[in-house]
């Protein structure tokens, strides 16, 4: 009988496990989602099974085991600074399996501990360690490159001496891509008035991009922003870059001045650091 209650937490735990990441896939790719789904579905379960778990250690064990294998193999080898989960997400089935062995005044400041934790680790620790992880200051001089026009009307095509130049390489099929350009067309917008600042957006022909797909992609997503394509990604690669997408500001003495590699929406002064930095230069 303990081993079949004990499969059964295994399964509410796979079932968790999945449904977690299910979430982060269908509603957003915030980072701060994956976590807060996976502390409300655990703490749901644990909360249920308590009778269970608190008779048998093994079977708190085996609830965790599946959720915390499925973030530890596809999460923290990306990102080595959100190992905190895999605490944080251990102390809420703790505290919630094991409720009953502990005073009610003692779960009642644990359980305060533990949400104002997760407020400064979604507030705070996360936004941070994202940007540090995604942008890179190098001031090195820029490379030489040309881009071939894909939209109509004037479009960077190379950085120009005086101006300050945004570019930002992107994929059709890129989802944090997507997501990133939303915020970009508002950073444009913002600085419309600063006609020393330009934007190009540079697709490429990874994956089967071609110049027809990405002026379609742009036509049904009604992106404003110039666009651009670099045949065999030359542009790209001679920055040193390759993933997507890729943002670098060259300043107007033609050095790179930043590079951002990646995009989460997690990362919430995103749009705010870039203005200041443009700002400032």
């Amino acid at each position: 009988m303990n081993w079949k209650l004990r499969l059964a937490s295994f399964g509410i735990g796979l079932v968790v496990g999945l449904a977690v990441f299910g979430i982060t896939l269908l509603i957003s790719d915030d980072i701060r989602l994956l976590y807060l789904s996976g502390a409300v579905l655990l703490a749901t379960a644990a909360f249920l099974l308590r009778g269970i778990v608190l008779r048998d250690w093994i079977a708190a064990v085996l609830l965790l085991l599946p959720p915390l294998a499925l973030f530890g193999l596809f999460v923290v080898p990306q990102a080595t600074y959100l190992w905190p989960t895999l605490g944080f997400w251990v102390a809420i089935i703790a505290l919630f399996a094991f409720q009953k062995r502990v005073g009610r005044k003692t779960m009642i400041a644990c359980l305060v501990l533990l949400v104002a934790i997760s407020v400064w680790y979604c507030v705070s620790y996360i936004p941070v360690q994202l940007h540090r992880a995604f942008t890179r200051e190098p001031n090195a001089g820029a490379p030489s490159f040309t881009l071939q026009p894909v939209s109509d009307g004037a479009v960077p095509t190379a950085a120009t001496p005086g101006k300050i130049l945004v570019i930002d390489f992107f994929a059709t099929w890129c989802s944090p891509c997507i997501a990133e350009l939303p915020e970009l067309e508002r950073l444009r917008a913002d600085l419309q008035s600063n006609r020393d600042v330009q934007f190009v957006l540079v697709g490429t022909n990874s994956s089967g991009d071609t110049p027809e797909r990405i002026r379609a992609f742009a036509q049904r997503r009604h992106i404003s922003m110039p666009i651009a394509f670099d045949p065999d990604r030359k542009a790209q690669h001679s920055f040193g870059l390759s993933g997507f997408p890729t943002l670098i500001v060259i300043d107007r003495a033609g050095r790179v001045r930043l590079t951002h590699q990646g995009y989460n929406s997690s990362e919430t002064n995103f749009r705010s650091d870039l203005t200041q930095l443009l700002q400032s230069l």
